[in-house]
């Protein structure tokens, strides 16, 4: 017994019923702090790996001439069209937005033209691939990009073209589509060259006819291909 508790013996019946309750809780505490510090099974994020969304860009086959002044002239492997495409982007539900290179190893946006009246006899308008990028997975509801057209060379004539007054360049396309970890979603655009034009005044407007022909999807196999052809690429 304690000096204390000699002379206050009620003192000494405390002391031990403190004791009696603080053992089993600082047992307990520390048995949760031993828990705690086990970091055999540590807690793992899982990050996950991207997809990639390649957007083809083509010519409708069945628009094949215009009437310009009363002369009809239909489309030959002579004709041209210079396209200006830019600034691709593809958005979810929330507006967040991935933002799409021209290939897996590019690293900054670029601008790059083409020829809209590329045309074979045997198989139709040319296909472009226009961009081919990673993408977090996920659903994803719109597409945007900017498409400018500059001057058209058919027949005779070496026509300028602008957009209509107050376009914008870069113009946005409602499309669900979902991108799958590893995984390709292959968007084809069909513009119609011809339907877009028409005469204002003194000019010719384009006024974008562009609409979404098709949406493939393919797997792993495909991702690899992609990924594996990259290393040829310029960066």
């Amino acid at each position: 017994m304690s000096p204390r508790a000699l002379f206050f013996p009620e003192y000494g019946t405390l002391m031990g019923k403190i004791n009696n309750f603080l053992c089993p809780v600082i047992t307990m505490v520390g048995l949760a702090v031993c828990t705690s510090c086990n970091i055999s099974e540590p807690i793992e994020f899982y990050s996950p790996a991207p997809g990639l969304v390649r957007v083809l860009l083509k010519s409708d086959n069945t628009d094949t001439s215009i009437n310009i002044l009363g002369v009809d002239y239909f489309i030959s492997e002579q004709d041209s069209m210079d396209l200006l495409a830019y600034q691709g982007k593809v958005f979810n539900s929330d507006s967040n937005y991935a933002i799409l290179f021209h290939n897996v190893k590019s690293w900054r946006q670029e601008e790059f033209i083409y020829n809209l009246l590329d045309w074979n006899s045997s198989t139709g308008y040319t296909v472009f691939k226009v961009f081919e990028s990673h993408v977090p997975p996920g659903e994803y509801d719109m597409i945007t990009l900017g498409l400018k057209a500059s001057v058209m060379d058919i027949g005779p004539y070496l026509i300028p073209i602008s957009l209509p007054e107050d376009t914008e360049g870069v113009m946005s396309l409602p499309v669900t589509f979902h991108v799958d970890e590893q995984g390709v979603t292959q968007i084809t655009l069909s513009i119609k060259p011809f339907v877009s034009m028409s005469r204002y005044r003194d000019d010719y407007v384009f006024d974008r006819q562009v609409e979404i022909e098709d949406i493939q999807y393919f797997d792993e196999t495909e991702f690899d291909r992609v990924i594996i052809e990259s290393d040829s690429l310029d960066v």
